[in-house]
């Protein structure tokens, strides 16, 4: 049915009044944690302006609430809050899409604007697995480009080893041979296995990224019955032309109806890396990290053409990259935290920002949970952080080692110097918001623009 002329009138009035944030990340990045941790401290602000002291906007808050967004799984926010302040535990990670709707009520800074009364601004959150992203690229990828870019990855040392029975299966096929559906789905289950052990391994680029999160799918949908083949292959009827079938329907039916319906009218992203651990994995999981970022950031062609040609409508105008969990190291390795990170990112933010899109690198902890204390060690004075590590009950004063400025060199890798350790959540009540570093300063990079 035609829209009317007051109908579409009132949809661009709440266009305009609504942004749509996409929370991107890889797998225990810290985007449950961040979408928490946002909505909860967007809503204390109207009372409690000092949780978010570098919002700009924060003491011109009246109040918030929040909303199921329409079309959208709602995220688990209640859950999750409760998990942080009062179970001591971190919410479970993010496995499905999910979203919501955050209303927030504030006085413009304008003196005319003001005599009008107050304003309204929807941020909607959108929460899923940072490893659905790195299927756009497969887009562009024809079945034989996949096999390859994908088999070359495989021979890789920290991959070798877990996908070997599957290689030794998939050499011994003839691509120019007959269809055998046995077969075929013997080699995808080989390949299922091993991407899911690569994932629990800490790798990162595995593709195709249902495998390792189905999300809605079942584990066992004969959409994701997929696996390379080795060089050489046929038309329709052969082994190799019935898997490039089972390729590109897995493109058509799950990764473009994905992007169409949900990657269309993000007006900003927010891109979750966990450095840290990236680091703590050694070399070869830091260099995956690396081009798993690099594949998420191709996959987001922010101008009008290549990859997102076909997502028509898409308008993000500004990208934030945040190093999480800050908070594990002392304060005085923030800079360093943030600037690694810059180099992490260097030459996607630079082909994005050519395209016109604002960019900004910062290091966060969504919530708090260690404080920085002063220690002794082997008679040095220590910046250290204290905080209840994982697996341990009690409050421990750590000294949690020290970040490179730049990429580590062979001497880092080698001396095991990353032995970083993970937090559970300080024990707070929450009410005037929940403790953070740096998310002040993505919400005011992200929407501050937006509270004037």
């Amino acid at each position: 049915m035609a829209e009317t002329g007051a109908r579409a009138a009132l949809r661009r009035i709440s266009e305009r009044n609504t942004v749509r944030i996409a929370v991107t990340g890889l797998r225990q990045c810290g985007k449950t944690v961040f979408t928490t941790s946002v909505v909860h401290n967007l809503l204390a602000a109207g009372q409690w302006p000092e949780a978010l002291p570098f919002l700009k906007a924060a003491g011109r808050i009246v109040a918030a609430e929040v909303s199921p967004l329409a079309g959208v799984p709602l995220f688990p926010y209640e859950e999750s809050l409760a998990g942080i302040t009062g179970g001591h535990a971190w919410p479970r990670p993010t496995d499905r899409l999910s979203g919501l709707r955050i209303s927030v009520r504030y006085r413009s800074r304008r003196p005319l604007a003001r005599l009008a009364g107050t304003r309204m601004l929807h941020v909607d959150l959108v929460d899923y697995p940072g490893e659905w992203l790195l299927d756009l690229p497969l887009m562009a990828q024809d079945f034989t480009a996949w096999s390859a870019e994908t088999l070359a990855r495989t021979q890789a040392p920290a991959r070798a080893a877990l996908f070997e029975r599957w290689r030794a299966f998939i050499d011994g096929l003839e691509g120019g041979g007959p269809a055998d559906e046995a077969l075929l789905d013997g080699a995808a289950a080989l390949y299922a296995e091993a991407l899911r052990a690569a994932a629990a391994d800490g790798l990162f680029l595995n593709q195709p990224a249902r495998i390792v999160r189905p999300g809605e799918m079942a584990a066992d949908d004969p959409l994701l019955r997929i696996s390379p083949l080795g060089p050489g292959g046929g038309g329709p009827g052969t082994l190799a032309g019935a898997m490039a079938a089972r390729y590109d329907e897995y493109r058509q039916r799950v990764v473009a109806p994905f992007y169409r319906q949900h990657f269309r009218t993000f007006a900003a992203q927010i891109v979750l890396v966990d450095v840290l651990a990236a680091l703590k994995g050694g070399e070869e999981r830091f260099g995956d990290m690396r081009d798993a970022v690099g594949a998420i950031l191709q996959s987001f062609d922010y101008g009008r053409s290549g990859l997102r040609a076909w997502l028509e409508g898409a308008r993000t105008r500004r990208v934030v990259f945040a190093a999480t969990k800050a908070d594990h190291v002392s304060s005085n390795q923030h800079p360093n935290l943030r600037q690694l990170l810059r180099e992490v990112v260097a030459r996607e933010s630079n082909r994005i920002r050519f395209r016109g899109v604002d960019t900004e690198a910062l290091a966060l902890s969504s919530v708090r949970c260690t404080e920085d204390v002063v220690g002794e060690a082997q008679g040095q004075t220590l910046s250290m952080v204290l905080g209840t590590p994982v697996g341990r009950e009690t409050e421990t004063a750590l000294f949690p080692g020290e970040i490179p400025a730049h990429f580590p060199g062979p001497r880092d890798w080698q001396q095991g110097r990353f032995r970083f350790l993970d937090f559970l959540p300080a024990r707070v009540h929450g009410v005037r918001g929940l403790p953070q570093i740096g998310l002040d300063l993505a919400l005011q990079s992200l929407v501050g623009d937006r509270l004037r």
